[in-house]
This record gives C-alpha cells, structure tokens and sequence, in this order.
C-alpha cells in the first residue's frame, strides 16, 4: 500500500456521506469512490419514500457533529427535511463527485498476494461487471433495507407493495386499503393516508410501545440563538444527548426507570383511547424495549377515526382481493406491506470473500466493535452487527465508526504497515463482553423482534450506552490486529 491509499466505500447513506468527508479531511488519497446502487444519495432516506416518513430523534442529534444545522424548523423533521440536509452535506464538502450512481456492488474479494480488495460492480441497465482495486473497502450499506415480503401474501392479486418500496404512482385517494403491520413504518403511514382513503384495514398481530412524540416548531429567535449566539446550538445538542442516553437505562436492569416509562406510555394511551376495549387491543403483552418503541400522538387518534378499522385476529389465509382472518373476511384494492425487513442480512446482496477464500455468512459475523471481522485484511462495517441503538441518535455511532477507521487508517500510513486484520481473540473477548451487558436487558425477555437473529442472540444493537460505544472507539489499538508490513 502505498501513502496515498484507495479506498471503497459502498453505499452514500448517512455511512458513506460521514466517511467520504471525514476521509478526504485526514488522509492523501489517490482514490476515493462510493458506490450507490441508487440514482440519489440518502440511502434508507431515499428509498423510504412513504407518506408521513419522519425521523423518531430529534433533528439537533440525528445529525453529523461537523456539519450542525441551525435552521431545522422542527424537532423533529420529516424524511424530505433530511434528505434535503444530506445532498447539501455531500454538496458543500465535495462528496458529489466521487459517487457513482446506479452501481451495485455484487461481490468483494481479498486478493492475498496484492494485498487488495477486487469489488465488482455492476451498472444499472448493464450486463457487464466491472473491476475496481482498492486498499480498503468499506461496508455502509446500512441495515434496514431489504423488504421482508411473507411469501403468503403473494396470492393477493391487488396493487400490492411495501412501505419501503412505496407506489406513488398509485392515488389511494377514495380507495379501500389495508396495511398489514402496526410497527415504526405503520404507525406513521395510517395517520397520513386514513385522511385520503375511502375506509383502511389496519391488521395488528403486537401492539406497540407508543412514548409521546411532543414534536414542537423552532421558533425564530431559537434559531437565530442558534445561527449567532456561539456554542448554542452544540449546548443544546449536548442535552439533547444525555437526556436520549439516559433512556438507555429503561432497557437495562434499572426497574424504576422502566417502570417510570410504562406509566408514561399507559397515560398517554389512555389519554387519547377512551374506549376501554380499543385500549385493550392497543396494550403490549410483552416487556417494554423487547420490540422497537415508538413515538407518535397521531397513531391511536387514526385508528379511531370512522373510516379506520384495527384488525386483531389472526390471519387464516389471503385472497385474490382481500384478507380472511378466523372472524371474516375484508375486501380492498390497494394492501400496503408494513412488514420488516430482513435484518440478519447486513452484506446482502454484497458477496464479500475473506482471505481464506471463505463468504462472510451473513446472519452469523462476529465483529470487534461491530466494525472489523477476522479473515477480512482492511475491511470495516459502518453499522455493522450490534452497533444499532433503541434509545439515541446512531448518526453518533456512526461517528465513532468513522473516527475509528480514520485512526487506524492514519496509523497504518504512517507506520508503514499494509494490512491490518483484526484478531481472533479479540473478537472473543469483545463478544463476551457484549453478552454480558446484554444478559439483564429488555431485549431478551422473550418476544421475537429484529433485534434478534434465528438463534435467539440480540445481533442488532448495542448493549450499552451511546456514550459507553464511544468510548469504546475512541483509540485505536493496532494490538488487537495482526499487522503486516508494505514492505512484507
């Protein structure tokens, strides 16, 4: 390797965006490409399109700590708000011109004797394959993005897509729909389009923790204590933080807390639910934190709206042109999937081959601070396995990823060594560590969730803190890596 490395990034999501400006601030490159598989940058922000798609962290934390903006006109912003904040990112840090649009990365391989990364990418409307070489090959892929499509609802012969491939081709607009789902996507879509619809059929199989959104406007002169008053802005992100990192607490072994946001979510739903047998229908069986929270004021005034109807019994079968369940069957014309999505897949449809020729497997990588894996020479993960957060900003984690990379990176030119891999022993001793913060939490109380692989094991977060994750990353430790030399 030379001191002016190449370096692929895959995706130009938050990831891809962060790391592209952080690693052209602090290195010499001689090359720097992000491949998108997408005609826009955004990533999930671009391809979740849906109505009502918004942010559930205040837009002062989901945000990069270099590139604050003091001009957010809510608290929390909706997907168009941050989508629009990402292109001007990449815009005023000269992130443009090193994406490539429409590219998919198909496979990634370690070539032992040149000591390089071969990725292979495809271009949209293409058939050939392209060659790139590259020192480093980062992974910002991101994690929730590939639909979970239950192969039952198939034989539904309707329009029929999922939320985050929403048709805007299609008006709802006095039509009957059904939304199968009662998660983070649903709870922002009903609200949004039971104002258009003719009559909505909403299936629920596990209510939901609600938490009270209290979204509020900035006003003017917030904003302007923002734009001029110096410090402000990163004052007010600094509460922001500590107050988001002490919700951690509520997952953990920590009754009190936990207890205390029950209570806050029973007295908002029975606020806003009056009718005690809706108010049954909408309270969780299982622990809070098992399954994702949710924050939203809109969510149980849609369901009670005339033309809504919240289904709750069990779904026998699905038919041409609607959904039978053991108490009838409802007809419609349009069904919104609101079903997940495939969350063990952190590579897929990246086949990325290690050094011993052998494919990550994709629901089963145990990393070193969910960042670096054995066999795989300067390969790193941006939101890799357990590095997601239930209670704070992950643009934060995200951060301390990049900082992490970006040190080893420097470390690596100016010592003169090529290729780092981490150590096995250190993956074990960070794995056991991992389990150990995750023995007493909320997440493995019982229910099935995202969090958790086929196995049972909580692969999706952070067991701890934010604050906890970044001190964690904070150093960059070559001795959990076995090193080789430029010259070897």
């Amino acid at each position: 390797m030379s001191a002016k490395p190449r370096i692929i990034v895959i995706g130009a999501g938050f990831s891809g965006i962060a790391a592209a400006i952080r690693l052209k601030q602090s290195l010499d490159l001689s090359e720097l490409i992000l491949f998108e598989m997408e005609n826009s940058l955004g990533g999930t922000w671009y391809s979740n399109s849906y109505p009502g798609a918004a942010c559930d962290v205040p837009c002062h934390l989901y945000s990069l700590s270099f590139a604050l903006n003091p001009n957010w006109n809510r608290h929390y912003v909706c997907r168009d708000d941050i989508l629009e904040y990402l292109r001007n990112v990449s815009r005023e840090h000269d992130v443009d011109k090193h994406i490539r649009f429409n590219s998919t990365v198909t496979s990634a391989q370690w070539d032992q004797q040149k000591k390089v990364w071969k990725v292979y990418v495809q271009r949209k409307g293409e058939k050939e394959i392209e060659e790139y070489e590259s020192d480093f090959l980062i992974s910002g892929i991101g994690y929730l993005r590939i639909p979970k499509i239950p192969e039952v609802f198939k034989d539904f012969k309707g329009t029929m897509f999922h939320s985050s491939r929403w048709d805007h081709s299609v008006d709802l607009k006095g039509k009957k729909v059904a939304v199968v789902g009662s998660g983070a996507s649903a709870v922002q879509i009903v609200p949004e389009i039971s104002k258009v619809v003719d009559k909505l059929y909403v299936y629920q199989r596990n209510p939901g923790w609600i938490v009270s959104r209290g979204d509020f406007q900035y006003s003017n002169a917030l904003k302007a204590v923002f734009n001029y008053v110096p410090g402000a802005i990163r004052l007010w992100r600094a509460v922001l933080f500590f107050a988001a990192d002490s919700f951690y607490y509520a997952f953990g072994t920590d009754g009190i807390v936990r207890n205390t946001v029950k209570k806050m979510c029973k007295s908002h739903r029975e606020r806003q639910v009056e009718d005690s047998q809706m108010r049954e229908k909408l309270t969780p069986s299982f622990e809070f934190g098992c399954k994702r929270t949710m924050f939203s004021d809109d969510w149980f005034p849609a369901l009670q709206r005339e033309n809504v109807e919240l289904i709750t019994d069990k779904i026998t079968r699905v038919n041409p042109d609607g959904i039978q369940t053991t108490e009838g069957e409802r007809k419609f014309d349009v069904l919104v999937l609101s079903t997940g999505f495939e969350t063990e897949k952190f590579l897929s449809p990246v086949k990325v081959i290690g050094k011993g020729g052998e494919q990550l497997n994709d629901g089963h990588i145990k990393t070193f601070l969910g960042i670096t894996v054995p066999d795989c020479p300067n390969f790193f993960f941006l939101l890799g396995p357990n590095t997601l957060l239930a209670h704070n900003s992950v643009v934060f984690m995200i951060e301390c990823q990049v900082e992490y990379i970006v040190k080893g990176i420097k470390q690596m030119v100016n010592e003169g060594i090529s290729t780092i891999e981490v150590k096995k022993e250190s993956v074990m001793r960070f794995q056991e560590e991992l389990e150990k913060t995750m023995e007493n939490s909320t997440w493995k109380t019982g229910c099935s969730s995202w969090y958790l692989n086929s196995e049972g094991e909580v692969t999706g977060l952070w067991g701890g803190s934010a604050q906890s994750y970044h001190n964690a990353t904070k150093t960059f430790n070559m001795r959990d890596f076995e090193v080789s030399a430029s010259s070897e």
